[in-house]
């Protein structure tokens, strides 16, 4: 199973991914795969948007961490604390403004 985190700052934001794997009944381990970050723009963009844009990074690396590995995935699970974040991407695209129509119609047409 695929694990993906995310969460953003005024300075920063940043994706990380893990793969959990069950070995034996009750053994589990976690293991790093991939992170990634940005610096946020010099132009002050909202808390709301830059994690809107955190994930995009993450839907972007999960797809090629997927990609990348050769085994059967039996879950990806991605994970965000914006619900605001969230309740954009549950809204169409035609619906919001500019900036972030752009970044839900990506992740929906191209992450599903």
């Amino acid at each position: 199973m695929l694990l993906g985190y995310s969460d953003a700052s005024e300075a920063a934001y940043g994706t990380v991914v893990y793969m959990h794997c069950v070995k034996e009944v009750g053994t589990t381990t976690n293991k790093l795969i991939a992170s990634k970050s940005r610096v946020a723009p010099i132009k002050v963009i909202s808390i709301p948007r830059l994690e809107l844009s955190e994930c995009l990074l993450l839907a972007q690396l999960v797809e090629k961490v997927r990609l990348s590995l050769q085994v059967h995935l039996a879950k990806i699970i991605l994970h965000t604390n914006s619900t605001i974040a969230i309740a954009w991407i549950n809204t169409p695209a035609n619906q919001l403004k500019t900036f972030v129509g752009n970044r839900v119609s990506k992740l929906v047409l191209d992450y599903g």
